[in-house]
């Protein structure tokens, strides 16, 4: 299989510190492959709240996430302090692609990449639609 790359853009919209739980720890001792994906969910969720928006209401319409990747590049224990980078690319009418990078607290190693295709969707009309002019305007 070939390896995955993800890009750091150059647009960062927000970052957040989060410690390593306990409940992120798998069976070798170190934080897990789906806790990564899970962290990328809290820092996403927390963008979000800090401009006042929830995923499923941005002005009236939500988000749903179309596809994930991650690059693990080290690895992190219980109870590291990390801290969580969140990058926007690929902008286009409905949807874009969020990347988070995670890293160290301490020393700034990197643990690993992630990116999300996100979509806005309306859960009224049970379809995709356009980014929210609010939501944009943030990206500038």
């Amino acid at each position: 299989m070939a390896r995955i790359s993800i890009d750091i853009p150059e647009k960062q919209i927000y970052s957040t510190d989060i410690s390593v739980r306990i409940s992120d720890i798998n069976f070798a001792g170190h934080l897990a492959h789906d806790a990564i994906l899970t962290l990328t969910h809290e820092c996403r969720a927390r963008f979000f709240h800090s401009h006042g928006w929830t995923e499923i209401n941005v002005e009236g319409k939500g988000i749903v996430v179309s596809d994930v990747a991650i690059v693990y590049k080290s690895e992190a224990f219980f109870p590291d302090d990390l801290m969580m980078q969140l990058f926007v690319d690929n902008v286009s009418k409905k949807s874009l692609e969020m990347v988070y990078v995670i890293t160290h607290k301490n020393g700034g190693k990197e643990i690993a990449r992630a990116k999300t295709a996100i979509v806005f969707f309306d859960y009224a009309e049970r379809k995709p639609c356009p980014i929210p002019d609010v939501f944009l305007k943030v990206l500038i």
